[in-house]
Formats: C-alpha cells, structure tokens, sequence
C-alpha cells in the first residue's frame, strides 16, 4: 500500500523538526555521525557547534514548514500513482536544496581554526 503524500511530508517534517532540536540547543558534541557533516564544521569546537545551531534553526522551520503544508493541504494531494503525485512530492523537498545552501554560505563567513 501506498501511503498519501501528505503523510510522507508530516513524517519527514516531524522528522525534521524533532532532530534539529538538539542542534538548536548545542547538545550535539562533534561526531561523525549526527549534525551538519560539512569539512568547515570539523575545523573548530566553535564552528561544530556554531554551524550545527544555524543548521538546527533552518532545519527546524523547515520542519514546521512541511508539517503545515501537509496539514493545509492534505485536501489538494492528488491520488498517490497519479503524474502529479511526484511534482507534489518533491516541490516542498526542494526547500532541503535551500537549507543546506544557506548553511554551507553561513559556514564560508566562518573562521578557519
């Protein structure tokens, strides 16, 4: 069974916005495995922390984001294996493309130390 798009937008949203919370609050120490993984955020505990709350702050509107469109517009989906199912899919992902733009230019602004 195919599950409605708008379910997959609530879950990656809350997904979104549960795991950013710990970046938002600096509760992640460096690693390899959870956080921003850009090289510039390994340069420093600075950066690590800086990058991973500025991240944290994007990814979490963008979680609200996704979960408020997935509510508002559960009405307009259209049927799962209809053409327009993969438009109305991936034109509120695309926001990530955007997140991830806007911490690698925020991350540039930062020393390298």
């Amino acid at each position: 069974m195919i599950a409605p798009i708008p379910y997959v937008h609530a879950g990656i949203g809350l997904l979104c916005t549960l795991g950013s919370i710990p970046l938002v609050l600096r509760k992640v120490p460096m690693n390899r495995g959870y956080g921003i993984r850009i090289p510039k955020a390994f340069a420093s505990e600075s950066n690590w922390y800086a990058i991973n709350a500025y991240g944290g702050k994007l990814l979490l509107a963008f979680g609200l984001f996704l979960l408020l469109f997935a509510g508002l517009s559960r009405h307009l989906a259209p049927p799962p294996r209809s053409p327009w199912a993969v438009l109305y899919l991936l034109a509120p992902l695309s926001g990530l493309v955007v997140v991830l733009v806007l911490v690698e230019s925020y991350a540039r602004r930062l020393p390298d130390r």
